[in-house]
């Protein structure tokens, strides 16, 4: 049994005294680790989701999509923005159905594929995709056809990425 000094001042009493933890926190009890192992882990799971293959495709997709989008508001030149979706979705399609069904597709097949994998193009929309992608720089005063086409593209590749 320990017993205490008979005039022990205070000084001396708190040096007898010893926490119960000398590190500090640690070291970590089971039922921390197994937090600190699950919280690792989810860290983990999403530091591999956001840098797989499949997410760097799409984040590509969607920077060169805004890129285009803020050129056409910019300059309002539908023909650009006509020629650059195409690309775009070409080779989303190419990528997500193969070379082989979509290499050959041109003009009312390209716009019809398109409308087969959920896009939701009215007419104007695929006059601008099959002729005004090739036709010389148009500028337009009036950008709701541009922001039609814009949007049905973005619901295609949110579709199709």
């Amino acid at each position: 049994m320990f017993s205490l000094p008979p005039q022990a001042s205070p000084e001396e009493l708190l040096s007898m005294v010893r926490p119960l933890y000398p590190n500090g926190i640690f070291p970590l009890g089971s039922g921390w680790r197994i937090v600190f192992y699950i919280l690792s882990g989810f860290v983990l799971a999403g530091f591999l989701f956001y840098n797989s293959p499949r997410m760097k495709r799409r984040r590509e997709a969607f920077y060169v999509y805004d890129e285009l989008r803020r050129c056409y508001f910019d300059n309002a030149d539908i023909s650009a923005l006509s020629a650059g979706l195409s690309v775009l979705m070409r080779r989303v399609a190419m990528h997500r159905f193969g070379r082989e069904k979509t290499a050959d597709l041109q003009g009312t097949s390209w716009t019809a594929f398109l409308n087969q994998t959920g896009a939701d193009l009215d007419e104007t929309d695929r006059q601008l995709l099959e002729n005004q992608a090739y036709a010389p720089s148009l500028r337009e005063n009036d950008l709701k056809r541009g922001r039609h086409l814009l949007t049905s593209v973005r619901k295609w590749l949110e579709k199709n990425l």
